[in-house]
């Protein structure tokens, strides 16, 4: 597969736009889906000779120009709720639908750690686990291994570093311009972390080289870490003083956290990521550490 130029959704986006870094260093051509050619950002990619297509998951139409002429698409798409229900299988669909129509040869798609062993969750029966979110992520990743790509990867990572960044690190965690992580996590839970420039790399990895990522699921883990082992690291990152404490439901939404985020923390004290790091380590490439991480990026912190 010489000649790539690769498709890749989501490029003004955390992950899509680590793909394109990625591919961009190794010198691969890229086309960008973008809602707003005449955006800021679109046009920071185009400055650096990114081909723009404008479109949407839902115009199917767009989606057709966009993936004529591309030897491969990067495919990710924002998880559903149960206020949009069907939505991210539906753009996932559209998305592999027009890349199988143009003779597009190989898929990567990014969704999360566990997807598709939802089932087997402790007291998935009951129904509290966002059931749609988790049955979403398993119908893409089945869309894409049945679709007939000669070339398929899914990637599966965990929680994202960048989560600690603001303005996401407001949102995830509300405490945390206090230096504070004031959530319902157990003090014996390690949360799985890993960094978004590594989901970039390893699909631009795949991408340069099909045959040694294809017909793969591989997750993704840089740091398994206690929250009070976050806090110190970013203790030590910066200077300033971070602190973990665990609390109960009631009081985690009373500090400002969202009810669905409480249920995905709840979670991580029942079933977690559970991700082996040696699953990753055969591909040669070195994850990102936290350490590193944070003190690239302690200035925003």
């Amino acid at each position: 597969m010489n000649n790539h130029k690769i498709l890749v959704a989501g490029a003004t986006g955390l992950q899509g736009g680590a793909v394109v870094e990625a591919l961009l260093a190794k010198g691969i051509s890229i086309r960008a889906i973008v809602r707003n050619k005449n955006s800021e950002a679109a046009q920071a990619l185009a400055a650096r000779g990114v081909e723009l297509a404008e479109g949407t998951f839902d115009d199917t139409d767009s989606l057709a120009i966009a993936a004529r002429g591309v030897t491969g698409v990067f495919s990710v798409q924002m998880g559903s709720q149960p206020s949009n229900k069907g939505e991210e299988t539906r753009h996932a669909q559209n998305l592999i639908a027009a890349a199988r129509a143009a003779g597009v040869q190989q898929i990567v798609h990014t969704s999360v750690a566990r997807a598709g062993e939802h089932e087997r969750f402790i007291n998935w029966d009951k129904g509290i686990w966002e059931p749609t979110y988790w049955e979403e992520k398993a119908a893409a990743i089945q869309a894409v291994k049945e679709a007939g790509f000669p070339y398929w990867t899914i990637l599966k990572p965990p929680f994202l570093m960048e989560n600690l960044l603001p303005p996401r690190s407001e949102f995830m965690f509300p405490t945390f311009p206090q230096g504070k992580f004031i959530t319902p996590i157990a003090p014996e839970t390690k949360v799985d972390w890993v960094s978004g420039n590594d989901i970039g790399r390893f699909a631009a990895a795949a991408f340069a080289e099909p045959d040694k990522f294809n017909r793969k699921e591989i997750s993704l883990v840089s740091e398994k870490l206690t929250m009070s082992e976050l806090a110190n690291a970013l203790s030590a990152a910066t200077g300033k003083h971070f602190e973990a404490q665990s609390v109960p439901v009631e009081e985690a939404i009373k500090q400002g956290i969202f009810e669905q985020l409480v249920g995905s923390y709840l979670w991580l004290n029942v079933e977690g990521y559970k991700i082996d790091p040696q699953e990753a380590a055969g591909y040669g490439i070195q994850l990102e550490s936290l350490t590193s991480f944070l003190e690239k990026h302690k200035s925003a912190i």
